[in-house]
């Protein structure tokens, strides 16, 4: 029964070990992917409204259509953007809803 009440202290993953020894994630990083985060989010929902363009997104959330492109690339590669049809001269795309 002894056994039982020692907790063991859990072995470092190897991603704590990284982090440890290159003194964790700097400011200026922590900014960028919070930056990144509210970018993506911003775009989520715009596109929860309907679907929009590049140019339509750009001038929505004020931010340069190479930044709207790169982070609407990146949401269609791991799935919650899709591509919805052509508007114009421009490709549309829209949020993709979580299956329940």
């Amino acid at each position: 029964m002894a056994d039982i009440a020692e907790k063991k202290p859990r072995e470092k993953r190897p991603i704590d070990i990284l982090r440890e020894r290159h003194g964790g994630m700097t400011k200026q990083l922590q900014e960028y992917f919070k930056e990144q985060n509210r970018v993506r989010k911003a775009l989520a929902e715009a596109l929860k409204k309907g679907p929009r363009t590049v140019p339509e997104l750009a001038r929505e959330i004020s931010l340069p259509a190479e930044r709207v492109m790169w982070q609407l690339m990146a949401m269609k590669k791991y799935g919650s953007v899709v591509e919805a049809g052509d508007s114009g001269d421009y490709v549309a795309y829209a949020y993709k809803e979580a299956e329940s």
